[in-house]
């Protein structure tokens, strides 16, 4: 009790601290999101759910500080798409009725149910504001990428370590190792690194290698100054087939060649862009061919052995309309089908008892139960929608660091068109994380693009990856605006 309560008083001063500094309360959730399930597995676990809400009350102090300072009034002109902000409006007015539908067993469950769907909303107007220029979001983005390499060799740590091992555990479960997920028939445990499970972790990985993709293709891919980036980005392709799912090693085979055509087909120096890209996938694949066959004979062995393929890759489409007619208008209330909703209810009901039948797995159709016709439809509208604004933003950015970032939240959006922000809360962060990116490297390449030639090279000097690490190192080590 003793240690929950100090825990209580540590996040209350540091709401204060957030409230106050809500642009660095910003960036820490970011990072606390990362390292949130190693504190709840292994420093902290008996107080498991005060940390999980942990990142929660800084953004909830962060927006607030938000709000009483100037960034409110100077994000208002960011997003000013009327059509995104009517259908936000809309979706979230469908959600706070929800809350109350006489299905649910509880108004808690609802509340819980709009958490999911809309807290990291706001995030598409406090992220424009948290980074003040070029070189705040470069410096950032640097950082962040760089926890991939600790990350990373936890993964194979957790790799070569039994399921009975201190190191691989959920935060979930206790420390049950009866539940450790392993590679099929194999003593290989499928990883989580820092996080509370599986399905986080590969969230991580997939937003985090757009990302370092982002800095990379930005930098055309130069390897002597940037060989760091490179750790991360080997580690992070490691840690996909560490963790033993699927989804995130397919995204990243469909989306390279797209995000590659999209950031760098349209620069003179390209050649020398896919001649060093193709040295460097090379090299990979010789270290995982020759240096961890394991890993590779694993991950194989998995993906062998999946079923029904391509039924998993339609259901997410199809799910909904399949279930429209179950769930009605309206549907079966916001929450209905959350993972803790029965938490929420005094007499220990499940949703089996108040959803007979309508048990789902795929998020689209777990929307369509919750909100019925009219909110999936706003719900979907808005992430379709931020698909098409993503391509048109991104395509006509001439800035290359501003495109690159550009590229990555489109590739992200579409991905996560058939796979679940709601229900995951990994995922969630990081989906309107990058709507909020999205918005701010369009605003940072119109300020670019009305700037002389010299205030504008010395801007992209100012966003230096050296500067970042403390390095006086010459100009010349920086990437070109690409203009």
């Amino acid at each position: 009790m003793s240690s929950r309560l100090l825990f209580l008083a540590v996040a209350a001063a540091a709401g204060l601290w957030s409230f106050r500094y809500w642009r660095r309360a910003v960036q820490l959730a970011m990072v606390l999101l990362v390292v949130e399930g190693a504190l709840r597995k292994w420093v902290l676990p008996g107080a498991q759910d005060l940390i999980y809400f942990a990142k929660d009350g800084l953004l909830l102090a962060a927006y607030a500080g938000f709000l009483s300072s100037d960034g409110a009034r100077r994000a208002r002109g960011v997003v000013r798409d009327p059509l995104l902000i009517g259908l936000i409006v809309f979706s979230t007015l469908i959600g706070a009725i929800e809350i109350f539908n006489p299905s649910l067993p509880s108004v808690l469950v609802g509340l819980l149910g709009f958490k999911a769907y809309f807290f990291y909303v706001p995030l598409l107007w406090v992220v424009p504001a948290t980074f003040e220029s070029r070189a705040d979001l470069w410096r950032f983005l640097y950082l962040y990428a760089l926890l991939a390499i600790p990350l990373g060799l936890l993964a194979l740590l957790q790799f070569g370590s039994p399921a009975s091992s201190a190191l691989n555990t959920y935060a979930r479960t206790g420390g049950s190792t009866g539940a450790i997920s392993t590679f099929g028939s194999s003593s290989y445990v499928r990883v989580t690194s820092t996080f509370s499970y599986i399905t986080g972790y590969v969230s991580y990985l997939f937003a985090t290698v757009l990302l370092i993709l982002s800095l990379l293709s930005t930098i055309q891919w130069h390897f002597k100054r940037y060989y760091v980036l490179y750790g991360a980005f080997g580690l992070t392709l490691i840690g996909m087939l560490v963790s033993g799912s699927r989804a995130p090693v397919l995204m990243f085979a469909v989306t390279f060649p797209l995000y590659w055509w999209m950031t760098t087909g349209r620069d003179r120096q390209n050649f020398l862009a896919i001649t060093r890209v193709l040295v460097v996938l090379g090299v990979f694949a010789l270290i995982l061919a020759y240096g961890a066959d394991d890993i590779v004979n694993a991950f194989y062995g998995r993906a062998a052995s999946s079923h029904d393929v391509a039924g998993r890759i339609l259901s997410p489409f199809l799910q909904p309309f399949e279930l429209a007619g179950d769930s009605g208008l309206l549907g079966y209330g916001i929450g209905a089908t959350h993972q803790a909703a029965s938490l929420l209810v005094s007499d220990g009901e499940t949703p089996v008892n108040w959803l007979p039948g309508l048990i789902v797995e795929d998020e689209s159709g777990r929307v369509m139960i919750e909100t019925g016709i009219l909110g999936f439809l706003a719900f979907y509208g808005i992430r379709i929608y931020l698909v098409l604004m993503a391509f048109r933003l991104a395509m006509g950015m001439r800035d290359r660091f501003c495109r690159s970032i550009g590229v990555a939240c489109l590739l992200f959006f579409l991905t996560h068109l058939p796979t679940g922000i709601i229900f995951n809360v990994t995922a969630s962060l990081y989906f309107w994380f990058f709507g909020g990116l999205l918005f701010l490297v369009a605003r940072l390449d119109q300020q670019t693009a009305t700037m002389p030639s010299g205030a504008r090279s010395r801007s992209h000097v100012a966003g230096r990856p050296a500067r970042a690490m403390g390095s006086t190192a010459s100009a010349s080590l920086l990437p070109s605006s690409g203009r």
